[in-house]
């Protein structure tokens, strides 16, 4: 078979060219620690890896969301277990001012100090979070969701845009609304992370679930007005054991409400190690599919660069050949 010139100079710097571009992989592989660089190194395992890392991401954006629900009901809990302190103080004291033996100036000391208490509760309710959003309005994050009644008798609750009343006499009116936030923790479940003021403060349930018909802050408003002799109303023993049942049963409400609050906490916590076990899984099995074999890489690297030198070597002698050099 006849072979031209330029035969063998296109062999040759082919075969030079190859050489190169194995050598230029192997030590991008060696340098990045992966052997898939481009889909035609491996095109399925490259598939592979590209959804399980697809996964990875989704299970990771999980992990973040369950992270930030904790964080939120880490607070909501705070807060509700600082009301919770105070209900029991509050009617610790109450308790206190039934003494038969109290006079009215002795009971109007512990309206006093439940006057400072409910301006306690009041700001507990308006807590913001670090961002500044209101944690018991609801949607309406950015509005300060509990206000004084200022007489005007606002209407029961009953969209956005009104606030929240329980009757004419209420003390606080409750201006957010009933929305409550809450995210995607995992594939299947969307979890609350927020509870709404309505919920918590002023549609109030006793120890059998019913309605008390009256709100945390009007229980308290009517034991400070039973307690308190600059109101002229006397002390009844009957108004007296009511408003203490309705402190009681805002006490028993309260722990109804961080009882779901802890559950919600300890789902997230069960959540969070379950994703994390699946996103070392994710980790695993990327390994599998990208990591190099070292010792392999290596040797193909030294098998590339023999192969180079020889290449070129070879090329270099053939080259020179000419019939004109033996004439």
């Amino acid at each position: 078979m006849r072979v031209s010139t330029s035969q063998i100079f296109n062999s040759g710097t082919i075969g030079m060219q190859n050489r190169q571009y194995d050598l230029y992989k192997t030590m991008n592989q060696l340098s990045t620690g992966r052997r898939i660089l481009t889909p035609e190194d491996d095109p399925i395992g490259a598939a592979q890896a590209l959804e399980v890392s697809q996964s990875k991401g989704v299970n990771k954006q999980y992990l973040d969301n369950q992270s930030y629900a904790t964080s939120k009901l880490n607070l909501l809990d705070s807060t509700l277990n600082g009301v919770e302190e105070e209900l029991q103080a509050i009617y610790e004291r109450a308790v206190q001012a039934g003494n038969g033996t109290y006079s009215d100036s002795q009971r109007g000391m512990i309206a006093e100090e439940l006057k400072r208490r409910l301006e306690s509760m009041v700001s507990l309710a308006n807590t913001q979070d670090g961002t500044g959003l209101y944690v018991f309005s609801g949607f309406k994050s950015t509005t300060k969701p509990f206000v004084a009644n200022d007489g005007s008798a606002p209407a029961p609750y009953t969209g956005a845009t009104q606030p929240y009343a329980l009757g004419n006499g209420t003390s606080i009116a409750y201006v957010g609304d009933a929305g409550k936030e809450a995210l995607q923790v995992s594939g299947s479940q969307v979890m609350a992370t927020s509870e709404n003021g309505i919920d918590v403060f002023m549609q109030v349930r006793d120890a059998q679930g019913n309605l008390t018909g009256r709100s945390m802050f009007d229980s308290l408003k009517n034991m400070i007005e039973i307690l308190d002799p600059s109101d002229a109303v006397p002390f009844s023993t009957a108004a007296y054991g009511q408003a203490l049942d309705d402190v009681s049963s805002s006490i028993a409400h309260l722990s109804t409400v961080r009882a779901s609050v802890g559950a919600r906490m300890q789902s997230l916590q069960s959540l969070s190690s379950t994703a994390e076990d699946i996103g070392y899984h994710y980790d695993t099995r990327l390994s599998e599919l990208q990591d190099l074999d070292y010792t392999d890489a290596i040797s193909k690297l030294s098998r590339y660069q023999l192969q180079l030198e020889a290449a070129q070597k070879s090329f270099s002698q053939v080259s020179q050949l000419s019939l004109f050099n033996i004439l």
